[in-house]
């Protein structure tokens, strides 16, 4: 995994620096072979070190849960450096009104609509193109007190429900559609089936449209999900949603016998179980990079990789911190790590946000490192749009890590909004030629 300093260099190394600023205050060794101090005039009493060895590489990150959260996904797109990504949702739908009808011998199915609201900020994943969107009937109880995960697909029935199936759908999140007369918000609409509005309607009067315990019992929900198989690179997009909004529910729209118009909505809301759900293809990328670093561990030096939903994230090792215990250099005053972005990303598939850092367990499992617990404005972490870096400050950890209080494990870097997003990064690793992984230690000399 990359070249590492020997252990006898860094001691040495060590040793160097403490001779030479006891013999001369702040001036920089000429030979300290494996580390180099930073601008050593400038604050008195302090050591800075830049070239403390870093191991990187990507690996498939572990699902995450993506139900009851503010967003839900549907859509697809072809990622070139991180190749396919198809995402969908399976959500519960809820009597509006309780003990609904009887409907009169008369009644037919109009249309039948299922609208789902766009989320504000951030609608669009990739690129505005239209998608086959399918819908079908969910076969399996959700259950409020259980958690799904991003890598779990729901058990759905055969048919596709959408009307005119297969049929293609082009997203429109700022513009909403005019209906009636009325400028909804922005929203997905899709034309199922009348038939199953008629289904739908010969329920009417039922038990099972006395109360929702009784509908979901019958009626399970449905899964919405993205079918286009033959995109191409850089084409399609993930759709984001918020099932939240009173504008995302399905309608009926129907008559009655004497042909009088009526509608009926049947919603989700916080008392819906929805989740989403993803499958990517990794190898499946036109850029090789990706593909060779989870290959070959040691490729993750040069460039890695995180990708949210679930998707990637990227192991980071400090092999030499324990060279620091006993010397006098361990009192940090701050230990700081610096992540750029590789190179150049399209527009449409904008970096995370933020990056969480976390150290690990004894059974492999995420912990918060300390400068995290002490607030999120301590640890840092968003992306820096000028500069195209992220920015941890991981004092505590590594001076735990050198004082032998938590053991060398080393961090993880993961997406933040890891289960409401699909945002990705090519990350520089440690060897990049131009602008490479850093942990920056300043220590405490006097």
């Amino acid at each position: 995994m990359g070249t590492a300093f020997p252990a006898f260099t860094v001691r040495a190394a060590i040793a160097g620096v403490l001779v030479l600023a006891l013999a001369t205050g702040c001036k920089k060794p000429e030979d300290a072979i494996g580390l180099s101090l930073l601008d050593p005039a400038d604050t008195l009493g302090t050591t800075r070190i830049d070239t403390v060895g870093i191991r990187t590489w990507p690996h498939a990150d572990q699902p995450v849960r993506t139900s009851q959260l503010s967003t839900n996904e549907v859509g697809s797109y072809v990622d070139d450096v991180f190749g396919p990504v198809v995402a969908g949702t399976a959500m519960q739908l809820r009597l509006s009104l309780n003990n609904v009808g009887p409907a009169d011998g008369g009644a037919a199915c109009d249309s039948l609509i299922l609208s789902l609201a766009y989320i504000s900020l951030d609608p669009i994943y990739g690129d505005l193109d239209p998608q086959v969107v399918r819908v079908f009937r969910l076969e399996e109880d959700l259950k409020m007190d259980s958690l799904y995960k991003s890598d779990r697909q729901p058990v759905r029935g055969a048919q596709d429900l959408v009307d005119g199936a297969p049929r293609l759908f082009t997203p429109s999140p700022l513009q909403g559609p005019v209906v009636g007369g009325d400028t909804l918000k922005p929203q997905l609409r899709i034309p199922l089936d009348p038939a199953f509005g008629n289904e739908l309607l010969s329920q009417w009067g039922q038990p099972t449209m006395a109360d929702n315990a009784s509908f979901l019992e019958w009626m399970k929900g449905v899964v919405v999900a993205a079918d286009n198989p033959g995109q191409a690179p850089l084409q399609g997009g993930v759709w984001r949603f918020n099932l939240l909004d009173g504008a995302s529910k399905m309608t009926l729209y129907y008559h009655t016998g004497a042909g009088e118009p009526r509608s009926f909505d049947f919603i989700m809301g916080s008392n819906s179980v929805r989740y989403s759900f993803v499958a990517f293809d990794h190898g499946a990328a036109s850029v090789p990079g990706l593909a060779a670093a989870l290959a070959d561990s040691t490729l993750g030096q040069v460039e890695t990789y995180v990708q949210a939903l679930g998707g990637l994230r990227t192991e980071v090792r400090f092999p030499y911190l324990e060279q620091f215990r006993g010397s006098a250099l361990q009192a940090l005053a701050k230990a700081e790590l610096t992540v750029p972005v590789a190179g150049d990303f399209h527009d449409t598939y904008a970096p995370p946000g933020q990056l969480f850092i976390f150290r690990k367990a004894e059974d492999g499992g995420d912990l918060l490192v300390p400068d995290q617990v002490a607030g999120q404005g301590m640890v840092g972490g968003a992306y820096d749009n000028t500069r195209k870096e992220y920015r941890f400050n991981i004092t505590r950890w590594v001076q735990g890590v050198i004082n032998g209080t938590y053991p060398n494990t080393g961090l993880a870097l993961v997406a933040g909004n890891n289960g409401i997003s699909v945002n990705r990064v090519r990350l520089a690793g440690p060897d990049h030629p131009d602008l490479p992984m850093k942990l920056v230690l300043t220590f405490t000399t006097y």
